[in-house]
């Protein structure tokens, strides 16, 4: 009896729970534990790496064959596929023999409505119901509960801790994310108010510089989030109104885009900024994707200046690509084409991804592979969090990001044939891009290739830019809510090349700079 209340001593006996215990009872103690933030916090940065990755597979086959009998959709789904669920008893076994889920061959297959494709078609569970924009104007809406929110909140403080120790500094969070039923705003919010007061002023500069006026003083330190584009406008326009960033403790945390570290120069040497963190996420898998942390900076920071680590930790990858540490939430591979796999794995989760490709392009860095890494090149650190690395470097499928919304091929191809005689002017050949300009303006770029014969005009050039905002602004939801916001920053710069000029060989490949 002894020995089994010493095994059972969760606190000093952890490793060998999670090794041995089946995959509900360890969840059921994880779960007792992320009530009690302190708690949990203790108990989850006690763990070794090792354990949080046996943990983390432990929930991958549990939850995957749990969903693989009470999701609708998903039932139809392998068996469709002719998947035999009693051969997936390894996690090599998942990643071989069970076929990616993405938006068209799964999502929008649902035949009855979303609870076909949450757990047991049960329209109680789900508490929220977000969107992302879509093809042609196609929204794709996911379901969420209560309960793997709560887990969210948890892991979403402690990395708020980690970055900008809001446990111990009374924070006020400013959330500039957009609000409404993009997953952003909304759900930040949800997570974040569980630790330090939020106040939701959305995108909006004026608001946002009038609150800090009136109540910064009364905070340690203020948070200010939002997506990179916002975030440079808004200290920006602060400096253009004399606004004194620097009598105030800011920090930022973004989101959405993709940045250089010389963004991260810029927003702190203009602003004063001690901290600048950004962090992961999609409507498909949540916010909480990943985030940033003080090591993954220091280790991106270096891979700017060492060609050899950089090519060792992401291969031939020409810009550097952002950097995270991942959570517990998530079981996350790579298949042969580089395009990272996302499979939700909380037992809460009412409409969960399930080896769900989102199309970017990256890969993932155990923690114990950093540190060897690191070691070679005479690099020794201990990282805070016990957490393994995740790396992305853009979009495999061709769209890009712009102001944290995904504008897509198909929507520019919409453009192309909404006019007679712009239709009759280019090959169709084009190539999407986001920018920043010298100033760390983002800016969406699109370049065509003309017919023969044909020469490139400001005429024709200005026809472009009207015609690809008005269709952008009726087929992507997304951009609409941006060219409302930002007005005239949101208009494409178009590039027309002259047929034998234009410098690239496929029709459309996506492009970070």
């Amino acid at each position: 009896m002894k020995k089994l209340k010493n095994f059972l001593d969760i606190e000093n006996n952890m490793k060998l729970l999670i090794k041995y215990l089946p995959a509900s009872l360890v969840h059921s103690i994880t779960t007792r534990k992320a009530k009690n933030y302190e708690k949990f916090k203790k108990y989850f940065l006690n763990l070794d790496p090792e354990t949080i990755e046996t943990l983390r597979e432990k929930y991958l086959l549990y939850t995957f064959h749990k969903n693989a009998k009470t999701i609708p959709g998903y039932k139809k789904f392998l068996k469709k596929k002719k998947v035999n669920l009693k051969k997936i008893k390894t996690i090599k076994d998942f990643q071989d023999k069970i076929p990616e889920t993405n938006k068209h061959n799964y999502v929008f297959k649902a035949k009855k409505d979303i609870t076909d494709l949450c757990i047991d078609g049960n329209y109680k569970k789900i508490n929220m119901l977000v969107k992302s924009s879509g093809h042609s104007g196609k929204q794709c809406y996911w379901a969420r509960s209560h309960k793997e929110n709560s887990f969210g909140q948890t892991s979403l403080s402690i990395g708020l801790d980690e970055n900008f120790n809001i446990s111990s500094k009374k924070t006020l969070i400013i959330n500039g994310f957009v609000l409404g039923s993009w997953v952003t705003g909304i759900t930040f919010n949800e997570f974040a108010s569980a630790h330090s007061p939020v106040i939701n002023t959305g995108p909006n500069k004026e608001e946002i510089l009038e609150t800090i006026k009136e109540i910064g003083n009364q905070f340690e330190q203020i948070m200010v989030t939002g997506y990179p584009p916002f975030i440079k406008d808004l200290v920006d326009y602060g400096n253009s109104v004399r606004f004194p960033w620097k009598k105030y403790k800011i920090n930022f945390g973004a989101g959405g885009e993709a940045f250089p570290e010389a963004w991260r120069d810029y927003i702190a040497e203009k602003s004063g900024a001690k901290k600048i963190r950004s962090g992961f996420g999609a409507s498909d898998i949540g916010i909480l994707g990943g985030l940033e942390t003080n090591d993954t900076v220091f280790i991106r920071r270096l891979t700017e200046k060492n060609k050899t680590l950089k090519k060792e930790l992401f291969g031939d990858l020409q810009d550097t690509p952002m950097l995270f540490q991942y959570p517990l939430n998530l079981y996350i591979h790579t298949n042969k084409k580089k395009e990272l796999i996302f499979t939700t794995i909380l037992p809460e989760a009412v409409q969960p991804a399930i080896k769900y490709n989102l199309q970017d392009i990256g890969g993932t860095v155990s923690y114990k592979d950093m540190q060897k890494i690191l070691k070679k090149h005479n690099i020794e650190r201990d990282f805070t969090l016990p957490l393994p690395f995740l790396y992305i470097a853009g979009r495999a499928d061709g769209p890009v990001k712009f102001q944290a919304f995904m504008i897509y091929p198909e929507n520019i191809e919409e453009c192309i044939y909404q006019n007679k005689e712009i239709a009759n002017s280019t090959t169709g050949n084009f190539r999407l891009k986001t920018k920043l300009t010298k100033k760390y303006d983002a800016v969406l770029q699109i370049e065509f290739q003309l017919k023969k014969k044909l020469m490139p005009s400001k005429r024709l050039e200005l026809q472009y830019k009207k015609l690809c905002t008005q269709t952008l602004k009726k087929v992507n939801g997304g951009y609409n809510i941006t060219q409302k916001r930002v007005k005239k920053k949101a208009e494409p710069k178009i590039i027309l090349y002259e047929h034998s000029k234009y410098p690239y060989k496929s029709k459309i490949k996506n492009v970070y700079s």
